[in-house]
């Protein structure tokens, strides 16, 4: 199949679209297969880990000035997101290069595919688990919903940016694959996940809202617990450095991307 070069943009974008959904479609039949509860996986295993972190940690309720259950319960699935991204991106154009014999399929789909199936995995076993959590009385409907919206979608865009970073180091150099899970496990204290800034003493406070995914956390959480917790979060910072880390992020995406066809 040959791709015609004097196709507009839109026509170009519906074919690259469908070979992206393809690809997607390829990956979830490859990792989940067609029998058992098949693509079900995808939104159970995430789910699995939501509900685990929340058992484990429920023992320290009474020590907590909030509910820790409704509290992991909101935050914990956007942790999901660049952990779980990341492990499914990394070496993921060696691992497919067979593909690009393909015409239409270029590098990029292929790790568009796998954040795709990762980051749909992630949110629909959140969206699913919430609506359970309410109707249990665990969680509540979110104080505002617009900005629990915007702060859900800055946490994907960093995630989306972080994943194609550490995709496009591990593709250039093999230390970065092999130390990439201790990089994520060093990052879990920077994700604002397991303890809210409110919490945090003021001179550590003030460093962790130097990484925007504590502030797109703190956004998140300000959409959702409203007044019934203090927030931090600096949104102005925090768009301009996703911005640059998406910029540089495809950046280096194009230096693996040549790498891996000129290999």
């Amino acid at each position: 199949m040959t791709v015609d070069t004097q196709l507009t943009f839109w026509q170009q974008a519906k074919i690259q679209g469908r070979v992206i959904w393809a690809l997607t479609m390829r990956e979830v039949i490859t990792r989940f297969g067609r029998e058992g509860l098949g693509a079900f996986w995808l939104i159970a295993e995430p789910a699995m880990f939501i509900v685990g972190v929340m058992v484990i940690f429920s023992h320290i309720e009474a020590h907590a000035t909030y509910s820790i259950a409704e509290y992991l319960a909101v935050s914990y699935p956007t942790l999901l997101f660049w952990r779980n991204g990341t492990g499914r991106v990394t070496k993921a154009l060696e691992i497919n290069r067979s593909l690009l014999h393909h015409q239409p399929i270029r590098p990029i789909d292929i790790i568009y595919s796998r954040i795709l199936l990762e980051f749909s995995g992630a949110a629909g076993s959140a969206f699913v688990l919430y609506l359970i959590f309410i109707q249990l009385g665990i969680c509540h409907w979110p104080a505002d919903v617009l900005t629990m919206a915007l702060g859900y979608l800055l946490i994907i865009w960093f995630s989306f940016a972080f994943v194609l970073i550490m995709a496009a180091l591990a593709e250039l150099s093999e230390t970065v694959e092999r130390v990439s899970h201790i990089i994520l496990y060093l990052m879990l204290p920077f994700s604002g996940v397991f303890i809210p800034l409110y919490a945090v003493p003021e001179q550590f406070r003030d460093i962790l809202l130097y990484f925007p995914l504590v502030d797109a956390v703190e956004y998140f959480h300000d959409g959702y617990y409203g007044a019934r917790m203090t927030t931090y979060y600096h949104l102005d910072y925090t768009l301009f450095v996703i911005l640059i880390m998406t910029l540089f992020a495809y950046a280096m995406t194009n230096i693996a991307i040549r790498r891996v066809q000129s290999s």
